[in-house]
């Protein structure tokens, strides 16, 4: 009778569009797998670099991979959010606009590469620190705090230091995407970028330490000795499925009214199955879309392996163009699921497929 009485007071809940904290458990075990495995990358570094630099860029791609299902879901999440959403309308409208902003970025990036690539990787220093901070928020049950230093100071380490510590590993990737890119991001930008960021994790770091939280400073502090010990392929590819994607995917599973009494109840089985069966096609579309891209482009330039690494220049600029076709209508998805953790207000107009 409780049982039933509290899935009826969560329905109400989501109908008149308030919120109750959740369960944090689930937040709690999934955002520890990132800090755990950056530390051992970094412990590992530091005992043998030579094995870990030897890695090349296949940790990168494998690490993407494996991050690709936290996105898959996109089109679900207006209908979990708001219960006046009609969920196949709202699934198409923002099927639509995915391949619309998509297909434009890709259009944008083939006109004018390096500077679609700057601003690439500005959102991505965003859609990760916002992400972060958005997380810590939901997983303590308080609203988000909006301070641009925090979300510099967890967005700018997989951008930032790479770029600016490690440029011989780091420009053959950057000319191979944006042929140019490596000589328009001068030594000089690349150092105030560094500055922008070391501040920031030293202020957070300090916020934090003065509000008791030492297991952030931490996870703060490992995040930015990672990326600077670790080399960036291996780093990064790391940082993307352990801690980004898999702190989003522990969102999506609170975010799923299905998962709620699941969840109450400390199951992970039947959620996890869930998330699963609805990331699947996307997932699958995604990379069949891109083996057929990267066999496109395999076929017409055979014989230019680059520096970069065992894959062509041609097939890393396929693959970041359809990444970054597939990030930008993404990083607009979760920020508006960011916007909305802690006081869910009424149903937004703007999410498609809103029921009169």
């Amino acid at each position: 009778m409780t049982s039933s009485r509290r899935e009826v007071g969560r329905a109400l809940d989501r109908r008149r569009g308030t919120w109750r904290p959740p369960d944090t458990w689930l937040l709690r075990r999934f955002g520890l797998a990132g800090p755990i495995v950056l530390t051992g990358l970094a412990c590992l570094s530091l005992l043998s670099r030579d094995t870990a630099a030897d890695a090349g860029t296949l940790p990168l791609l494998i690490g993407l991979l494996i991050g690709l299902p936290h996105g898959a879901v996109d089109h679900l999440v207006p209908a979990w959010q708001c219960a006046t959403v009609r969920p196949l309308r709202a699934t198409i409208g923002l099927l639509l606009a995915y391949a619309g902003a998509a297909a434009a970025t890709v259009a944008l990036f083939l006109w004018m590469p390096v500077p679609v690539l700057a601003g690439f990787l500005i959102l991505t220093v965003l859609h990760f620190g916002a992400g972060d901070v958005a997380y810590r928020a939901e997983r303590d049950g308080q609203p988000p705090a909006g301070s641009v230093l925090a979300v510099l100071a967890y967005g700018g380490p997989p951008v930032v230091l790479p770029a600016a510590l490690w440029p011989g590993t780091v420009d053959p990737l950057l000319d191979a995407v944006a042929p140019g890119a490596s000589a328009a991001f001068t030594p000089a930008g690349r150092m105030v970028a560094l500055s922008a960021v070391l501040l920031a994790a030293v202020v957070t770091g300090l916020r934090e330490l003065a509000a008791h939280r030492g297991d952030e400073v931490a996870a703060l502090g490992v995040l930015v000795a990672a990326f600077a010990l670790v080399p960036p392929p291996l780093a990064f590819g790391a940082y993307f499925a352990a801690w980004h994607s898999a702190r989003h995917v522990a969102r999506l599973l609170h975010a799923d009214p299905g998962n709620q009494h699941h969840l109450a109840a400390g199951r992970l089985d039947e959620p996890l199955r869930r998330f699963a069966r609805q990331a699947a096609l996307p997932t699958v579309g995604a990379c069949a879309g891109l083996l057929a891209l990267l066999y496109g482009s395999g076929a017409t330039s055979t014989a230019s392996a680059t520096t970069a690494g065992p894959f062509a220049a041609d097939s890393l600029q396929v693959i970041f163009a359809v990444l970054a076709g597939l990030t930008v209508p993404h990083a607009a998805v979760v920020a508006r699921l960011d916007r909305r953790t802690a006081a869910r207000p009424q149903c937004p107009a703007a999410w498609p497929g809103r029921g009169s």
